[in-house]
């Protein structure tokens, strides 16, 4: 009895001097996890899906088990701001005002729509901003070529799904039952990078949707190749997204329930309206961003150099704009 309560009294001690190794960063981490765990109802797997974490990491920060190496943590607060758009997401730019329309009528029409367009307009940004602006809205970032049983599983992830059984069926109801129990919130659910999928997948997709009866909006984000690749899949023309041949396949169901949507490129007007938001007025240095700036992803990682560096954007200078 004595060796127990000795056992006890040593495991507090050490739990105690742990507590006092947690550093003021990862303290002030652990308030924002759980600020979002209360304010936007996000459980443990979902912090960890956004952080690139595993949910056994985010819960160890939770429960001050561990300290962690400061740059991890940084990692995964950088992360979190990029996902939560904290950095001053520029909503007048019209790429973003299409992409947030197409997001807000899916959602309201419980639809199925393909939106392509060339990296570095924004897409992730802007539908990883709807996701964690509106309800029951679902972000699935594909990295990787799945099976189909993995996908399910990632998909009842992202959707804050406890698991217990991992088999597809098993999987696949889950995702239904959620849609049903949500269905008052009109679920959406945006899978990004979907040039990366197997071609197996897009028609799985489609018996998602299928399932769900109307429940759940789908929107599929690619670069532009994804849509030829459909469309050859499918046997349609790319362009006019009609059949080219007189027999169907078992894609072309897939394609023709697709609404497409194509986001143009950034423009000189474009990065204008950018350098005007961020407080760059010097006709000058907005013209030597229109040459250097061909996408929003370098704009964007160029202001925050600017930010880094203590330049005030306002009256930047071209010394201080060549260095970004």
């Amino acid at each position: 009895m004595k060796y127990i309560l000795f056992q006890l009294k040593t495991y507090e001690l050490k739990l105690s001097l742990m507590e006092k190794q947690i550093n003021d960063l990862q303290l002030q981490f652990k308030q924002k996890l759980v600020a979002l765990k209360t304010n936007k109802g996000l459980k443990n797997n979902e912090i960890a899906n956004v952080t690139g974490r595993s949910e056994s990491v985010i819960s160890e920060i939770l429960a001050d088990r561990r300290q962690f190496n400061e740059k991890l943590i940084f990692s995964m607060q950088g992360k979190l701001s990029d996902y939560f758009q904290e950095n001053g997401l520029v909503t007048s730019l019209r790429q973003y005002i299409k992409m947030n329309n197409i997001a807000e009528s899916c959602k309201k029409s419980s639809d199925m729509r393909l939106v392509v367009g060339n990296t570095g307009i924004g897409k992730s940004v802007v539908f990883k901003k709807f996701a964690a602006d509106n309800p029951d809205v679902y972000y699935f970032k594909a990295d990787r070529s799945y099976s189909w049983n993995t996908f399910l599983l990632e998909i009842n992830r992202v959707m804050g799904i406890e698991v217990v059984k991992h088999r597809s069926g098993n999987l696949f109801s889950n995702i239904i039952d959620k849609v049903e129990a949500t269905s008052g919130n009109s679920p959406l659910l945006i899978i990004d990078e979907a040039e990366v999928l197997r071609n197996p997948i897009f028609k799985e997709i489609k018996n998602l949707h299928t399932a769900t009866e109307g429940l759940l909006g789908i929107i599929i984000v690619g670069i532009t190749s994804v849509k030829m690749r459909i469309a050859k899949l499918a046997w349609l023309d790319p362009y006019s997204w009609k059949p080219n041949r007189e027999d169907n396949n078992i894609y072309t169901t897939f394609a023709r329930r697709l609404k497409v949507f194509r986001i143009e490129n950034i423009s000189p007007e474009d990065i204008t309206e950018f350098c005007h938001t961020k407080g760059i007025g010097d006709e000058t240095i907005i013209k030597l961003a229109i040459d250097r700036w061909w996408n929003y992803e370098e704009a964007d990682r160029a202001i925050k150099r600017a930010i880094s560096f203590n330049f005030d954007l306002t009256s930047i200078t071209i010394d201080e704009f060549n260095l970004l």
